[in-house]
């Protein structure tokens, strides 16, 4: 298999297993390839290891069923492979920086790490493929719902210095920061919204808005709170974005270039 086969591989069999015990070796053996090989196509492609990537799936998955379904804590933590509520309860305070009973009270996104899309191969002058590294998610399966907002404005936001938050404090930082600018947007939307994480560091929020200064309206709300602070550790460290507006097409409609007009969007607008 080529490197393309062998990442849609990998993601199709984690995506079909998060209920059950996953680990990059069987990651590794389920495509043929060496775990250190499988290791450094992960991250050259994703930035994130293979076993990084299984945990985060496996508490988006779980976070949505705190949401939708009225099961237990601990039955939802036993389901995807949790020893108990204990072990589950960190491991999700990590990722999102309440507890689960937290969650479940007080938000209503679950999707904070989707599925990867998988990267396809560019080819360089010589004919070589190369592997595109931006870290996208696939939201394929909203396409029905964006499609039925064509028309409307979609808010485009960036967050600012995710990597330098990764860098500095760590990738757990990292996580509670992208956690908190979801909580923002998460807060100020209404069951008529949607909002999606399409990147490392941006997301949107789909509305029913025809009108630009009622998307706006959103906006200002949100960016009020940049510069506000959240604790990871011992750490406690400022978190901001940038937004802007795209404007759904209303025939033609191509998500994947709907959202890259989204990132540019959202990276061109000041904080």
């Amino acid at each position: 298999m080529n490197k393309f086969t062998i990442l849609s591989v990998v993601l199709e069999f984690i995506e079909e297993n998060l209920t059950q015990p996953l680990s990059p070796e069987l990651c590794a053996k389920k495509c043929g390839y060496s775990l250190s090989n499988l290791q450094k196509l992960f991250r050259c492609v994703f930035h994130i290891g293979v076993g990084d990537y299984i945990a985060r799936r496996k508490l988006s998955a779980a976070a949505k069923e705190l949401l939708e379904t009225d099961a237990t804590i601990l039955d939802i933590a036993l389901k995807y492979d949790y020893r108990s509520h204990e072990v589950f309860t960190r491991a999700f305070r990590r990722l999102w920086g309440v507890s689960p009973s937290e969650f479940r009270k007080s938000r209503r996104f679950s999707e904070i790490f989707p599925k990867f899309s998988e990267s396809l191969p560019i080819t360089d002058g010589e004919g070589n493929d190369i592997m595109y590294s931006k870290k996208m998610f696939d939201v394929s399966h909203l396409y029905d719902f964006i499609k039925e907002h064509s028309g409307k404005y979609v808010i485009c936001f960036d967050m600012v210095r995710l990597m330098y938050v990764n860098e500095t404090y760590g990738s757990a930082a990292g996580d509670i920061a992208i956690a908190e600018c979801l909580r923002r947007i998460d807060m100020e939307s209404d069951e008529t919204m949607l909002p999606i994480r399409i990147g490392g560091d941006e997301f949107v929020l789909i509305t029913d808005f025809d009108k630009k200064e009622d998307a706006q309206a959103i906006i200002d709300k949100i960016l009020a709170h940049n510069g506000e602070t959240v604790k990871s550790g011992e750490y406690t460290f400022p978190v901001s974005m940038r937004a802007g507006l795209v404007v759904i097409p209303t025939k033609n409609l191509r998500y994947n270039d709907l959202f890259t007009k989204c990132v540019l969007a959202g990276h061109d607008m000041e904080s």
